[in-house]
């Protein structure tokens, strides 16, 4: 049985706690914690922590699990108490949490909004996809600044020509035959070298990303029978949702991945507004980019993107197409079956370059 209940305001360098006993009095208050790896070695089946979800959060909470003791990773922006508070310091925070945490598991009153802490393998994928992102932002960057340049010398060339000046095979001999200033193709020749360098490291972090989802190989071989969806994808999908199981509803998950449109009722009337963008945003933003061959993938996602965008347009039917594979590709992970309309070919070709790169990455890792 729980005796005693933690209250941690945790910062960067140090930690506010408040310590309640079975009745609720506060028999250990410490104003800055300094150590707070020592003092989580002292916890035991007897205690229960909370603590604020924030960068590290997940790391702490599994030192507090090795211990044996409970804890509960609490959403700030849910819990009016401290969202609501007109007096919010260091020691009242500590002291509301724990306060709500001794009403939680002694009285039973109300709950806490609690945030769900992922697998260590889905929450060491989304460290490697944010990376990622990070990657595909500079890459972007660094395309507008050499069109950027462009323009300011009065230069506009085709769409080809263009992806033959970023090429790392061409690029250096176009280039010499633009009519710049000389101040222009320094610049140009400076942003080549940083691009080729950085979708250099992009194509390396996205092997490893292959690797270190091979624990999800069984779920990614079934997503990739879809047409568009490869294993990056899938792995970017199950990065997102984390167990598919633990939500109650597909509408829940949609929510999740920010597919589902606000909506606004007053006087018996509804609107329905953009989508929540405040939301985990990988899967939508990498669908978007192959939303051609997804729809592609049958022909009932073919009917429903083309009827959907002569009614709705585009961008809705865009995000109506996505929000529909997310939720053929939660089936299938419920269920464990593979696509109806699976391509043979198309599948085997995507499954042997797959195992391909496995396997290389698995000798680099021995070899090195």
């Amino acid at each position: 049985m729980i005796q005693r209940f933690h209250g941690m305001d945790r910062h960067k360098k140090f930690s506010t706690i408040s310590v309640l006993n079975r009745e609720g009095e506060e028999v250990q208050f410490l104003l800055a914690c300094y150590d707070l790896r020592k003092y989580i070695e002292g916890l035991g089946p007897e205690d229960a922590v909370i603590l604020e979800a924030s960068s590290g959060t997940f790391w702490w909470a599994d030192r507090i699990e090795a211990q044996g003791a409970a804890y509960y990773i609490l959403d700030p922006n849910k819990f009016r108490i401290i969202t609501d508070s007109w007096k919010k310091t260091d020691k009242y925070d500590a002291r509301n949490m724990a306060k709500a945490l001794w009403v939680h598991l002694v009285t039973g009153e109300f709950g806490i909004p609690c945030v769900y802490k992922p697998s260590a393998i889905t929450r060491e994928l989304r460290k490697l996809f944010s990376q990622y992102e990070l990657l595909n932002r500079q890459i972007r960057m660094l395309k507008n600044n050499i069109q950027a340049i462009l323009a300011e010398n009065g230069i506009v060339i085709a769409s080809k020509e263009v992806a033959h000046l970023l090429s790392q095979q061409q690029g250096p001999s176009l280039l010499k035959q633009l009519d710049i200033s000389e101040a222009s193709r320094i610049g140009i020749e400076m942003s080549q070298e940083l691009l080729w360098r950085v979708l250099e490291k992009k194509e390396q972090l996205h092997r490893e990303i292959l690797l270190f989802g091979e624990l999800l190989q069984q779920d990614v071989k079934r997503l990739i029978t879809i047409k568009g969806i490869t294993p990056l994808t899938a792995l970017a999908f199950l990065a997102d949702v984390g167990d598919v199981r633990r939500f109650k509803s597909l509408r829940r998950m949609n929510a999740y991945l920010g597919l589902v449109p606000r909506v606004k009722e007053s006087g018996g009337k509804s609107r329905c507004g953009h989508i929540n963008r405040q939301s985990r945003k990988l899967t939508r933003t990498i669908l978007s980019q192959s939303i051609y061959h997804v729809s592609n993938s049958s022909p009932y996602l073919r009917r429903y993107y083309c009827e959907l965008t002569d009614k709705r347009g585009c961008g809705r039917a865009r995000i109506a197409l996505i929000r529909k594979v997310c939720s053929i590709m939660r089936r299938m992970l419920i269920t464990g079956e593979e696509f109806r309309w699976v391509e043979h070919r198309l599948f085997e070709g995507k499954l042997k370059e797959y195992e391909k790169i496995l396997a290389e990455m698995r000798e680099e890792r021995e070899s090195a």
